[in-house]
């Protein structure tokens, strides 16, 4: 009985002997068929970090590659960039305030300026309250072939007008001269002295010529020109006036300021019908001063 015991025993440790083996050469085969990991490598399951590694910003568990390394760069560079043009900007931003402020400062210092100006710009008397208002007057005779007419020049409202048409009176350059031009309802016009080709039109009187060759600057008109005011004609070019004077015919304030103004010098005073029959052709016989200064 015992030896059977003995041999079930020693049966058992057997079986359980070739179990063992079989177990060990089935694990073994099972580890060659995977294939070993590659020498220098460390596989880390998703989620993890492998020792002695920092967690990378990229995918979980794996190192970022030289592409993802370059975009973090660029997008510090960027941030930088972003900061600087954020400096750029508040900078720009200042400047442009203080462009603002300054060019609203010099807007309103314009806006005083004008006002400033518009203070001080001389009166504009109307043409019908210079006889009255006027206080030195000359006054000059027209005779011509069409009758006389009296004129009052203000040296008020013309300090430069005035005085170079009144030295014309008296050093006789009106005498003998032709009405040259004549429009309805516009102008009379007279002192023309020179041909469309340069050639003296009284070459026996060459005095004319050289009256002719001074001009005047241009100064602002004070007044008006209406019907029977008188002004200096000029070219279209500044302080081109020089002897030529015309009279108005007609409400003729738009030229007041045009073409540099036209600057009211006088008045006719007496004689209104004679001027109004005045055509191209006719003569002013002689001018003179009758009477300078006071009313």
């Amino acid at each position: 009985m015992l030896n059977r015991v003995l041999i079930l025993l020693m049966l058992a440790a057997l079986a359980a002997l070739v179990l063992s083996c079989n177990r060990t050469q089935t694990e073994s085969k099972s580890y060659s068929s995977a294939g070993k990991p590659a020498s220098g490598t460390v596989t880390v399951a998703p989620g993890t970090v492998a020792a002695g590694e920092e967690e990378s910003s990229g995918a979980a568990g794996e190192p970022a590659s030289d592409g993802e390394a370059a975009s973090g760069v660029d997008d510090e560079a960027s941030a930088e960039g972003g900061a600087a043009d954020g400096e750029g900007a508040a900078e720009a931003s200042g400047q442009d305030d203080a462009a603002a402020e300054e060019s609203e400062g010099q807007e309103a210092s314009g806006e005083e300026g004008a006002g400033e100006a518009e203070e001080s710009k001389p009166e504009k008397i109307p043409a019908s309250h210079l006889s009255a208002r006027m206080r030195q007057v000359t006054r000059a005779m027209f005779e011509t072939t069409k009758g006389n007419f009296i004129v009052a020049i203000y040296p008020e409202i013309a300090p430069i007008s005035a005085p170079h048409f009144i030295k014309l009176i008296q050093g006789g350059f009106y005498d003998g001269i032709v009405i040259h031009r004549y429009e309805p309802n516009f102008v009379v016009q007279a002192g023309l002295v020179f041909a469309p080709d340069g050639s003296p039109l009284y070459p026996d009187d060459p005095r004319k010529a050289r009256m002719a060759q001074e001009t005047i600057p241009d100064e602002p008109c004070l007044s008006e020109n209406t019907e029977m005011t008188i002004s200096f004609a000029k070219p279209d070019a500044p302080n081109g006036a020089s002897c030529q004077f015309f009279i108005n015919l007609g409400d003729n304030r738009k030229l007041d300021d045009y073409n540099y103004g036209f600057t009211v010098m006088g008045q006719v005073i007496h004689g209104y019908d004679v001027v109004r029959k005045l055509r191209v052709g006719d003569k002013i016989l002689r001018a003179y001063v009758l009477r300078e200064g006071g009313i």
